[in-house]
């Protein structure tokens, strides 16, 4: 017969049970602290480096999803695309791909807080008149400009004949502001610009921020009818520098309505849409040639304005610098 198993004291029991609850309590303290000093140093990352953290979670959300309307569609024709709703949301879903970036890395790094300031961003409407101005006539003017300057006195483009339906050509456009402008400027123009801000000068961001946009577009350039195809190194390197002129000349726009986000939508439609839907109708004669023309002139143009529009941005932070530090030094700080 074996014999019984020792009974341990209650108290014994009791001293265990509570050195187990204190190691576990422990563990489990440093457990957390662990978690904590780590999403801290991964916040501080995301914060140091807006544009590499924004830039691949953007690209990773927008390649995913045009990436797999190209494998459901091939290289079907956007008109085609938008006519298929399963198609149209996928094109939203990857349009899309930088605002919700942005508040996926604003949830994150600051929380409600940042999100209140976003949304602040996105829905600042009162800016100064001239701004709204700038923002929705300032592309038309400048293709009106690339025009009237490529064959000055000529008729290279021949006469303008409007077609009978040419007043409801530019409200045929209307789709065009929501699968662009509406779906990616809150990560562009409200969260990438004024975190690049922070850490380089209007010129760097400029060209940093159109860089990203640019090359963000490389999935549509398999679906006609979008951004330029991949057969020519020589038409994506104006598509490039474009990209980065407009880029520079909507850094200055933003800053002149207050950071608002809906004056970078309205720049960036009109910008789509200038020659497409308003100019182009006008000379259905033009050949290509004339309207390659018209392009290189236009470029010309836009770098000039955009060389004008971040001069006019530096003087601007330039003299709020100077008033901040009027401002204290006249408070008695030294």
């Amino acid at each position: 017969m074996s014999p019984a198993p020792k009974q341990l004291p209650v108290a014994s029991c009791a001293a265990l049970l509570q050195r187990s609850r204190v190691d576990y309590t422990d563990a489990l303290a440093t457990e957390l602290r662990a978690l904590t000093a780590m999403q801290i140093m991964t916040k501080k990352w995301v914060n140091r480096r807006p544009l590499l953290s924004f830039a691949a979670l953007t690209f990773a959300i927008t390649f995913a999803s045009w990436g797999l309307l190209l494998f459901l569609y091939g290289r079907a024709p956007i008109d085609e695309l938008i006519s298929q709703p399963s198609a149209l949301l996928l094109v939203y879903l990857g349009a899309g791909g930088p605002s919700i970036a942005a508040i996926v890395l604003t949830a994150y790094t600051d929380g409600r807080p940042g999100l209140r300031a976003l949304r602040k961003r996105f829905l600042t409407f009162r800016f100064p008149l001239l701004a709204w101005l700038a923002a929705l006539l300032l592309p038309l003017l400048l293709a009106s400009l690339s025009v009237a300057f490529t064959h000055p006195g000529g008729n290279a483009l021949g006469e303008v004949v409007l077609p009978s339906n040419y007043l409801i050509i530019p409200l045929a456009a209307v789709p065009v502001f929501f699968a662009g402008p509406l779906c990616e400027e809150l990560g562009w123009r409200g969260y990438l610009q004024p975190k690049l801000l922070t850490h380089y000068s209007p010129w760097l961001t400029a060209i940093l921020l159109g860089t990203v946009w640019c090359f963000w577009h490389i999935p549509l350039s398999f679906t006609p009818g979008t951004t330029p195809a991949l057969n020519s190194a020589s038409t994506w390197f104006f598509y490039w520098a474009d990209t980065i002129l407009i880029a520079a000349i909507m850094l200055a726009i933003v800053l002149w309505a207050n950071g608002s986000v809906i004056a970078a939508m309205l720049f960036h439609w009109m910008s789509n849409i200038a020659f497409s839907h308003i100019i182009e109708p006008m000379y259905p004669n033009a050949t290509d040639d004339v309207w390659q023309s018209v392009a290189t002139t236009h470029m010309i143009i836009l770098l000039i304005a955009s060389v004008a529009a971040l001069y006019a941005v530096h003087q601007r932070l330039k003299g709020e610098v100077s008033k901040e530090k009027e401002r204290h030094y006249g408070n008695g700080n030294r």
